[in-house]
């Protein structure tokens, strides 16, 4: 997929904790757009001279107007030499612009892969650490809850000892009332 001037200035970001500054980013891309569309221009004015050269070359020499015979003999022009436009070093010029796109562009995508790269490790990073940061707080709970649960277990098992010992008093207060009462009754009988 060929990448357009539209297509860097149309692009939006997720907005992440921890991630780069916008304006910043924003500021990189326009400058990109700049370079691309100077390099777009160029292209195109080398893409013309290109044209214009394999034109040139391709044009036959036809004389527009044919001089009447005169009486007096005119001097033979000495033979015109028709050089060849160099195309060469125009076309090698049209190669080595369209690699320097090429390559720039190939920068530019390599540049954009690393920042997602590092981007996504340094997401990857933070999730672990909040992973670490939240299981370790879990521990931490779970250990408060299970010394809370033991001292509680202690105080239901201290409650029930003095229930049972109270039960085990008013049991034996009742018997000797019992005892007293029986004792009174035979007194009177």
């Amino acid at each position: 997929m060929a990448i357009t001037v539209a297509m860097i200035e149309e692009k939006e970001f997720k907005t992440k904790m921890r991630g780069y500054d916008p304006v910043e980013v924003d500021e990189f891309l326009d400058e990109i757009c700049d370079e691309m569309v100077a390099m777009q221009e160029e292209i195109a004015s080398l893409s013309q001279r290109l044209s214009q050269a394999q034109s040139g070359r391709n044009a036959v020499y036809t004389p527009t107007s044919v001089p009447a015979p005169s009486a007096v003999p005119t001097p033979i022009p000495a033979p015109l030499k028709v050089e060849k436009p160099v195309e060469a070093p125009v076309e090698k010029k049209a190669e080595k612009a369209a690699e320097d796109v090429s390559e720039g562009a190939q920068k530019l995508l390599a540049r954009a892969q690393k920042m997602y790269d590092d981007t996504v490790a340094e997401a990857k990073e933070e999730a672990e650490k909040i992973l670490a940061e939240a299981k370790e707080k879990a521990d931490e709970s779970i250990g408060a809850l299970a010394d809370e649960k033991e001292a509680l277990e202690g105080e239901v098992e201290m409650l029930r000892a003095s229930a049972r010992d109270y039960r085990e008093r008013f049991l034996r207060l009742i018997e000797d009332q019992q005892h007293v009462l029986k004792a009174e009754k035979e007194l009177f009988e």
